[in-house]
């Protein structure tokens, strides 16, 4: 099968980090009293910010924050045991200019740094549907809200569950918690496809 993985809060424990940063930036840059939405996950969502002030944090800060984002309990063991299975492993993300200054080559290091595997990196370009698309990507793992909806009307979709996504529901939609749960729905999809 060819299998799309995003990167942030679906390798990586991202949102943790970029709470932490977005913070300190509106605290110290914004300073017009901004409370956080409890419910926000990404810089554009968390405050109330112009649409200058999340350019100028991700311009300054994103490159760091998912520089230093951990990698998930069981993330790079997963991929690894898939990619040993035959399965061919495409990392899509939406990191692109001018929110990241490099957005392919801080990927790539990232990658490389914590062992994680694949046959392709797509990253460049805010969307995602053609790049699922043009690989034919069996299945997306995914947490982003809008690229589960997007992509559930056509492929798979297995979503790391979290407080953002839970209204995500659909037919090609599976949940899941924890990569060894990821494991397990990627050989559900394997049964369904040969049987």
């Amino acid at each position: 099968m060819n299998i799309g993985i995003d990167i942030d809060n679906t390798i990586t424990d991202t949102t943790p980090l970029l709470k932490e940063y977005c913070k300190r930036y509106n605290d110290t840059v914004v300073k017009r009293g901004l409370k956080m939405h409890l419910d926000g996950f990404a810089s554009y969502n968390l405050y109330d910010w112009t649409p200058e002030e999340n350019m100028d944090f991700c311009i300054k800060y994103l490159e760091e924050v998912v520089m230093q984002s951990q990698v998930k309990e069981n993330a790079r063991e997963t991929i690894q045991e898939l990619k040993k299975e035959g399965h061919k492993i495409h990392i899509i993300s939406s990191r692109a200019v001018p929110m990241f200054k490099t957005p392919y080559e801080t990927t790539r290091k990232f990658l490389k740094e914590h062992e994680i595997i694949y046959d392709k990196l797509l990253v460049g370009k805010i969307e995602k549907k053609s790049s699922c698309i043009e690989n034919h990507l069996d299945v997306l793992i995914e947490d982003d809200p809008q690229y589960i909806n997007e992509m559930a009307k056509f492929m798979s979709v297995i979503v790391f569950d979290t407080y953002y996504n839970k209204q995500c529901i659909g037919n090609h939609i599976m949940r899941v918690f924890n990569w060894k749960e990821v494991y397990n729905k990627i050989k559900l999809l394997e049964q369904k496809n040969f049987s």
